[in-house]
């Protein structure tokens, strides 16, 4: 199922998961076994960017968004992925003035690559039930962002929830709706 990847963490080119979230979510995808995934004849590129406690760097999530839309650096994307898949985020308050948003670099990249053809599937995130809980890149304006819903199809009490709120470079309030 794994074609390729990178481990953005230790720098080579084992993207192993040793912490296991990832591990888990590839499964709900794509797993091919006793329990079938959602895609489960899909193939995997695996670019891990957190460490075993599930940290990392921004610099390192950017690389790897970046990585899959032109793995080889070429400026030709007929070889990117198809979908990225990122069940992680960042509260970013006190990273930048204004928190996240959209303009921020993580939903700036997430952006790109889907203005360059990838779909990005980005998780709201666990720091709910208030408003305005949704992290970064799941406040990327062209990221499908998706909340967590319960045994009865509503909002779980920890999903993360928009609506995504922020100022313009004119200092005027913008609004966008998420998760999608």
């Amino acid at each position: 199922k794994v074609i390729g990847g990178w481990d953005f963490v230790n720098e080579d080119n084992d993207p192993m998961d040793d912490q296991g979230h990832g591990t888990h979510v590839a499964a709900t995808a794509a797993g091919n076994g006793v329990l079938k995934g959602v895609a489960p004849d899909a193939k995997i590129v695996a670019y891990k960017v957190l460490d075993n406690s599930g940290s990392g760097s921004f610099n390192d999530i950017i690389s790897a968004i970046e990585k899959s839309v032109d793995p080889n650096y070429d400026g030709n994307f007929d070889d990117s992925v198809d979908i990225i898949s990122m069940s992680l985020g960042a509260d970013c308050v006190g990273y930048y003035n204004d928190g996240c948003g959209p303009d921020d670099p993580l939903s700036m990249a997430v952006d790109n690559a889907v203005s360059n053809g990838v779909v990005a599937v980005i998780a709201a995130g666990n720091s709910g039930p208030n408003e305005g809980t949704i992290g970064s890149p799941g406040t990327a304006r062209k990221a499908i962002t998706v909340g967590a819903v319960n045994k009865s199809d509503n909002l779980a009490w920890f999903s993360s929830q928009g609506p995504v709120i922020w100022e313009d470079e004119n200092g005027n309030e913008q609004a966008i709706i998420k998760p999608d």
